[in-house]
This record gives structure tokens, C-alpha cells and sequence, in this order.
């Protein structure tokens, strides 16, 4: 529990810096490229930008660009998991064989999140990471809206 609030901290606190190091403009374009980073992209691929700062007792631009990078997947992991919690108005749950089926589809998608995949990557003079973090699985949608989130 106390490593799980401690995890929670360190992402709201990378969150706020990386916007404001990045001011706010998050998203919509990557390296000249311009691309859809947020939303569904089809029924089963989602997407979103996030931002990551690194560890400032860093001082290897090669470590500090790596510790960005990785706040900003446990950053998207985080945020995309809150949007499917959120978007979860009505759904189908049931049981089966005393199981509630929504329960299981909800821990399959929260695995299928930590699997996703890192579409860009980019960062700044001070090291601060944006990443385009991708979600694939087939009929991701259905089992977002079927499944029970605890």
C-alpha cells in the first residue's frame, strides 16, 4: 500500500513538472510528423501522450534521458488506465461459475496496458521525455466497456 502511494506521488509530481518544463503542449505533433496521439485510433488500438522528467541526481544525459523516458510510460500506463476506468458508463458484467467475468477482463486489460508500446519518443534540452504510448490487443474496446474496474 505505501509502495503504491509512493508510485502515485512520483507521478502526479513528474506529471506537473513535465508539463510545465514542456508548457503544456503535450501531443499532435512529434518530430515534424503529424499523427492522431490520443484517443482510439481503431476498436482495438489506443493511444496517448505523456510527458516525463528525469531524475535530477542524474548526470549522464544518457541516464537521465532513460529515467525520463520511463516516467513518461509509467505516466501514459497510468493515465490510459484512469481513461478506460472513466469511460466505463455501462458495461456488461456477469457471472460466471461464481466468478465475476468484468473482474477478470478488467485485470486482462490493466496486463494488456503494461504491454503496450512506445509508437515516439522525443525530448527536450533539459532531457524531459514525450512519449506516444500505444495499447493494442484485439477487441480492446469491448473488453474496456465489459470490464468491472475495482
Amino acid at each position: 500500500m505505501k509502495r503504491n502511494l509512493i508510485i502515485t506521488l512520483i507521478l502526479f509530481l513528474s506529471m506537473g513538472l513535465g508539463i510545465v518544463a514542456c508548457g503544456g503542449g503535450i501531443g499532435g505533433q512529434v518530430e515534424g510528423e503529424e499523427f492522431q496521439t490520443e484517443g482510439w485510433i481503431d476498436e482495438d488500438t489506443y493511444r496517448i501522450a505523456a510527458a516525463g522528467v528525469p531524475n535530477q541526481s542524474l548526470t549522464n544525459k544518457i541516464q537521465r534521458r532513460e529515467s525520463a523516458k520511463r516516467a513518461a510510460i509509467l505516466n501514459a500506463q497510468y493515465q490510459v488506465l484512469e481513461k478506460f476506468k472513466g469511460s466505463k458508463i455501462e458495461g456488461a458484467s456477469g457471472v460466471s461459475d461464481f466468478a465475476s467475468t468484468g473482474t477478470a477482463i478488467a485485470q486482462e486489460v490493466k496486463g494488456m496496458v503494461r504491454g503496450g508500446s512506445v509508437v515516439k519518443a522525443t525530448f527536450d534540452e533539459e532531457d524531459n521525455c514525450e512519449v506516444i504510448y500505444e495499447v493494442f490487443a484485439r477487441g480492446l474496446k469491448n473488453k474496456v466497456s465489459a470490464a468491472e474496474w475495482e
